[in-house]
């Protein structure tokens, strides 16, 4: 999933307009569960009844928003969002590839009890298919080439070696590493939750944070850092969380994550991207 080009900048108070807007009429239609659009006379009624001040061309503007954003998560995001059974069943197809050729990269559990203690299968489908874009370039030197589970915060430095920039979190993969990375990930599988609480809510939130940083590092800096965010498991991203996904579309679209890539869209999307990055 990637940002629109046409709202690709968009001022901050136009993402403003879209949160009131979409809270406020609410981002999806009871009782049908699918996100939802409005009209440029509902969105110029909310406005108008509660004295906000914007010109018609922004409201036009914001009504097409709105219509891209419902048809992705409607047709794309719903159809690509994996179940437990069928995210388990994609990492053993996978996996031959990394038992048979001696990959170096881990694959984690997941912090389950009982008969819900798997193989975090989201994070290790990532993590063979990073090793494995990694292995078939031209950069490829032997070593994993990427830490698969970064133990520290990110740190930046210019090329006198001054420390210019710190995330405030760490993340869930770095290339190459999390000292001056050039890509960096974060994963939210969530296949056992049973309610959309806090733990996940705050992951969205999070993330728009961790784009700020990146935002002011890569200005002060001259050095981009590309922020990617993994997400999967349908019951809890549609079924319980569709709000959550519009904002992380909005997200995405104000330039605080650089791509989003959900569930199934990881077997052909994150290959090309990282192969884009590392080349």
């Amino acid at each position: 999933m990637q940002a629109f080009p046409e709202f690709r900048h968009m001022p901050t108070p136009f993402w403003a307009m879209v949160k009131y807007v979409s809270e406020t009429l609410g981002y999806t239609i009871r009782g049908q569960g699918i996100v939802r659009t409005y009209s440029i006379d509902e969105i110029d009624r909310l406005l108008s009844q509660n004295g906000i001040v914007v010109g018609y061309e922004t409201i036009e503007s914001a009504k097409q928003y709105f219509d891209m954003r419902a048809n992705l998560l409607n047709h794309q995001v719903q159809r690509n969002l994996m179940n437990s059974e069928a995210a388990k069943e994609t990492f053993e197809r996978l996996y031959p590839l990394h038992r048979d050729n001696d990959f170096k990269c881990k694959l984690p559990m997941n912090k389950q009890k009982g008969a819900m203690k798997q193989v975090a299968f989201f994070t290790a489908i990532i993590n063979i298919l990073t090793e494995d874009t990694l292995r078939r370039s031209s950069v490829y030197d032997g070593s994993l080439g990427f830490n698969d589970d970064p133990r520290g915060l990110v740190y930046v430095f210019d090329d006198n070696k001054h420390i210019i920039g710190a995330s405030s979190r760490r993340f869930d993969g770095a290339y190459p590493n999390i000292l001056n990375p050039r890509i960096v990930w974060e994963i939210k599988e969530y296949y056992y939750a049973t309610t959309f609480g806090s733990r996940v809510a705050d992951g969205v939130y999070e993330t728009q944070l961790d784009g700020f940083e990146f935002r002011d590092i890569s200005q002060r800096s001259g050095k981009p850092i590309t922020h990617v965010f993994f997400l999967d498991a349908y019951k809890t991203w549609w079924v319980d969380g569709k709000s959550y996904l519009c904002r992380i579309v909005d997200i995405l679209n104000s330039g605080l994550v650089d791509e989003v890539i959900v569930g199934r869209e990881v077997l052909d999307r994150w290959p090309k991207l990282l192969k884009s990055i590392i080349e």
